[in-house]
């Protein structure tokens, strides 16, 4: 419909369980599309850090923590499009809600600290090697 044309007032718990369907109504299919490339690109990225990792207890922290991200997103775009029942679950710093934001907030600040991590380890190895 367009810009502020649309009804996203129809749509129930619009502003929890079913902003990606009012984002989707409002901005249209192809703004719909980015912030799932956006929510893709934060997945790969989780990956390649876990990847990079050299101790297996943080790989597999980095890993856990990208597989719980992406099957959020997947949780709340399949409820909203109808492809698996709706369960309620949160679009990460989209949806409202003060305790997703906070647990996605904890979750980024934790892939950061391994980043970090993963950084000093190389610089670290660098300078041996020098």
């Amino acid at each position: 419909m367009g810009l502020c044309q649309g009804m996203p007032g129809k749509i129930p718990v619009v502003e929890k369980d079913f902003i990606f369907a009012a984002v989707s109504e409002e901005l249209g299919g192809i703004f719909a599309v980015c912030v799932l490339l956006i929510c893709l690109g934060c997945f790969i990225q989780f990956m390649m850090i876990a990847v990079s990792m050299q101790a297996v207890f943080y790989k597999l922290i980095a890993f856990g923590l990208g597989i719980e991200y992406i099957i959020q997103v997947f949780l709340t775009v399949g409820g909203v499009t109808k492809f698996i029942p709706s369960t309620g679950v949160t679009l990460p710093f989209v949806s409202y809600g003060g305790s997703s934001i906070l647990s996605t907030f904890i979750l980024f600040g934790m892939i950061q600290g391994l980043y970090i991590l993963k950084r000093n380890d190389e610089e670290e190895l660098e300078e041996e090697a020098s």
